[in-house]
């Protein structure tokens, strides 16, 4: 991945939750981690997460094509960075999927959110709910081997 100087890249972008849009906020993450300092192979793991997730935001928050994602990404001091998704869909905690039984009952069968990739490469993610709105937070701390 490679940045020419003088581009600054946004902290914030916005995009319709359509799937058109899914590899331009992915891109967005990515770029945002390899400014972090996350090696290439970590970034890849990094955008699969984040491409879980929005597909998952797409076909389940938002299946009715109307709504918007916001993505913020924000390095701090320590390297830990933080990937906020912000949707405008339905409620969906996408966290729960597979977690209990129960969970089952709210999606059609074979047709649930798919969070393995995310819970297997993201070691810290927050689900809340708030403004009608849906916010899902992935926390990436560095690998102290990538750092040194």
């Amino acid at each position: 991945m490679e940045k020419r100087p003088e581009e600054k890249i946004p902290d914030e972008i916005t995009k319709p939750a359509t799937a058109d849009a899914i590899p331009t906020l992915v891109e967005f993450a990515s770029t945002h981690a390899w400014e972090a300092g996350f090696s290439n192979e970590r970034i890849r793991e990094i955008s699969r997460a984040v491409e879980e997730a929005l597909q998952n935001i797409v076909t389940f928050a938002c299946a009715d094509g109307t709504g918007e994602i916001s993505m913020s990404c924000d390095v701090h001091e320590s390297g830990t960075l933080i990937i906020t998704m912000v949707d405008t869909g339905a409620p969906l905690n996408m966290l729960l999927a597979g977690t209990f039984p129960e969970a089952k009952d709210f999606f059609e069968p074979g047709k649930e959110p798919s969070t393995k990739v995310m819970k297997k490469t993201i070691q810290n993610i927050e689900y809340r709910r708030g403004s009608d709105r849906n916010t899902l937070v992935f926390t990436i701390t560095p690998n102290l081997k990538e750092k040194s």
